[in-house]
C-alpha cells in the first residue's frame, strides 16, 4: 500500500466524518465509527493489541504508557483494522511502533504510516507548515496543533516533503543513530555515518550552545564537491540523553537539482 493510498483513505474517512480542523481529531471516536471499541488496561510485553471478527473489533492499549504513546497505539491498531478488516488478531510491541525502525515487518510499517496520517493528516498538515523554516520551532508548532509528541511531529514534518533536507540523530561519539529525509534528496546529500567537520551538530556535541538555526557551508553536508559556495541552514540541539539532533534544510535547492540533473543525463 502506497503512502498516497493511505493519505487518500484517511482523507475520505475524515471527509465522511466532517473533520476539518486538528482539534476535531478523536481517534477513539474514529475507531468507534469503524466499529472498533478502544479500551485501556495494563499490558505486559506489548503496547497494544487488536482482536477482530467480522466487522467488529476491540483495541486494547497499554494504560501504563503516556497519553501520546496511547494515541499512536490506537492509530497503529486502526491501521491494521482499516487494512485487514474482517478477521484479525494482533499483538504490537513497542518496536513495531518505532517510526523508521530497521527490519520492521511491512504490515507494521504500513500500520505506522496509517497512525501518522490519522494523527497528523497530510491535508491539514500542509496549512500548518506552509512557508515555515525547518527547525525545532515548526516541529513544536505541529506537536501543539495536533497534540502529538515532539519526535513524531518532527518526523512527520520532514516526511511531508515541504523542506528539502533531513533530520538526523547523532550520539555523543559522533556516530549517526538514525535519520529521516525528504523523499527526493539524493544520496550524496544524506547525513554521513560520522558527524562532519564544520557542522553545527559538531559544535553542539562539543559543548557549544546554539540558540537556533545557523548558516553552514553547503559542502559540509554534501559528500562530493557539489555544493561549493552554497550555504545550508542547520539547527542542532541536544534532544535526550545520548541523542543529539540536527535539522538540515537546503532553502536554496539549486545544488541538489543540479546534481539530480547531472545524474539523469548519464
Amino acid at each position: 500500500m502506497t503512502i498516497k493510498k493511505i493519505q487518500s483513505e484517511v482523507f475520505e474517512l475524515y471527509h465522511e466524518l466532517g473533520i476539518t480542523e486538528p482539534s476535531e481529531i478523536d481517534l477513539e471516536a474514529i475507531a468507534f465509527h469503524k466499529q472498533a471499541v478502544v479500551k485501556q488496561k495494563p499490558l505486559s510485553g506489548c503496547e497494544a493489541r487488536i482482536i477482530g471478527a467480522g466487522d467488529r473489533a476491540i483495541i486494547t492499549v497499554n494504560s501504563k504508557s503516556d497519553l501520546e504513546r496511547q494515541k499512536f497505539s490506537i492509530g497503529h491498531e486502526l491501521g491494521h483494522w482499516i487494512k485487514d478488516r474482517g478477521k484479525i488478531g494482533n499483538l504490537c510491541a513497542a518496536t513495531d511502533m518505532e517510526l523508521g525502525a530497521k527490519k520492521q515487518k511491512p504490515r507494521e510499517s504500513i500500520a505506522n504510516q496509517f497512525a501518522s496520517e490519522l494523527l497528523m493528516p497530510h491535508f491539514l498538515m500542509r496549512d500548518v507548515i506552509h512557508g515555515s523554516n525547518f527547525s525545532s520551532e515548526i516541529a513544536s508548532v505541529v506537536a501543539r496543533t495536533f497534540d502529538c509528541s515532539f519526535m513524531a511531529s518532527l518526523r512527520r514534518t520532514i516526511k511531508m516533503d515541504h523542506h528539502m533536507g533531513f533530520m538526523a540523530c547523532y550520539k555523543k561519539c559522533g556516530t549517526r543513530r538514525y535519520f529521516e529525509k525528504h523523499s527526493q534528496l539524493p544520496g550524496a546529500f544524506f547525513p554521513p555515518q560520522q558527524m562532519p567537520n564544520g557542522s553545527a551538530i559538531q559544535r553542539v556535541i562539543g559543548g557549544e550552545k546554539l540558540s537556533g538555526p545557523t548558516l553552514v557551508d553547503g559542502d559540509v553536508w554534501c559528500r562530493e564537491d557539489l555544493a561549493s559556495g552554497s550555504v545550508v541552514f542547520e539547527h542542532a540541539f541536544h534532544y535526550h540523553e545520548d541523542e543529539f539532533l540536527t535539522l538540515v534544510w537546503w532553502q536554496d535547492e539549486e545544488p541538489i537539482w543540479q546534481f539530480s540533473e547531472a545524474i539523469g543525463s548519464f
